[in-house]
């Protein structure tokens, strides 16, 4: 959509808005608008004026991770009021989890026999994203103390550190979404490979405790420089630190491809050794895009 540049005045050129984008957000002579600069662009947007955004889901298939992933992604688009059409009542049962485990401040104010409605009620505020991250940073904390400490396992509930996790980590990309800036996708990016580390995290508690398994020494070793890789990037987001992320690329190096290697072949549980791996590797892809957001800050 091209618009010409119209002189008003001695010093300020204009131009026409659209007529149907007018429309659509009934604003008239006289209405303010926000007018943000950002390098060769100009983002014109509402202000004071809350359009809330709306989905509607036809739901299909009584399988989990499905519906948890067709909610979660709408929640994180941005959309304020979610319409959700079921076949039954064993799929309304799965609606009602997932809007309960991983979308804060949504809830369903409406059903009937095959429909039901999920909308924003008692959402954080956007400036609440840096608290917000911080309970993730704080929690993953947790999650490394559970699987180095046996007696953490037995005294910390890890399904609701990890449900936790999923809220907080949903409301982050959310606010990336909302807010729409030139470094959105790397955001998003960074948050979504935290995320794939901790649920491998999760699974791997599930194991240890499942089968009554605590980590020998080479295993605790191991999951301590995991938890130390962790700790840098932490430290790098927070203190903006470029150099960190350098580091952390020769360590990545060293320990997955030669003491990760070296414990798989010597280790009589490898699922452990191929776990801690998996975290890592997951750790250290989310160093590409925070590496791009910090150049971009600066």
């Amino acid at each position: 959509m091209k618009r010409r540049l119209v002189k008003h005045g001695e010093a300020t050129m204009m131009i026409s808005l659209p007529a149907k984008w007018l429309k659509k957000f009934n604003l008239n002579k006289g209405d303010e608008l926000e007018v943000e600069e950002d390098e060769s662009s100009l983002n014109i947007k509402l202000s004071g004026k809350e359009i809330k955004k709306e989905i509607a889901l036809n739901l299909s298939t009584l399988e989990e991770s499905s519906i948890r992933t067709l909610i979660s992604n709408s929640y994180r688009l941005g959309y304020d009021k979610i319409l959700i059409s079921f076949e039954n009542e064993d799929m309304f049962k799965i609606i009602k989890e997932v809007v309960e485990n991983s979308l804060i401040g949504f809830e369903i104010i409406k059903k009937d026999k095959k429909s039901c409605q999920i909308e924003s009620i008692t959402e954080p505020s956007q400036d609440q994203f840096d608290n917000i991250l911080s309970k993730i940073f704080m929690n993953i904390e947790e999650l490394f103390n559970i699987i180095e400490d046996p007696k953490k396992m037995e005294e910390e509930d890890f399904k609701e550190i990890d449900k936790k996790i999923q809220q907080y980590s949903n409301f982050c990309r959310r606010v990336i979404i909302k807010r729409a800036s030139k470094t959105s996708i790397i955001e998003f990016s960074f948050h979504s490979n935290i995320i794939h580390a901790t649920r491998e995290m999760n699974h791997l508690i599930r194991y240890l405790e499942k089968n009554k398994i605590r980590l020998d020494k080479s295993e605790l070793d191991f999951a301590k420089d995991a938890h130390n890789f962790y700790k840098s990037l932490q430290k790098s987001y927070q203190s903006k630190d470029i150099k960190l992320l350098e580091q952390l690329h020769k360590s990545e190096k060293e320990l997955i491809y030669t003491k990760g290697y070296k414990y798989l072949e010597k280790s009589k549980n490898q699922v452990v050794i191929y776990s801690l791996m998996t975290i890592i590797k997951h750790f250290y892809l989310s160093t590409s895009p925070l590496m791009g957001f910090l150049i971009s800050e600066k």
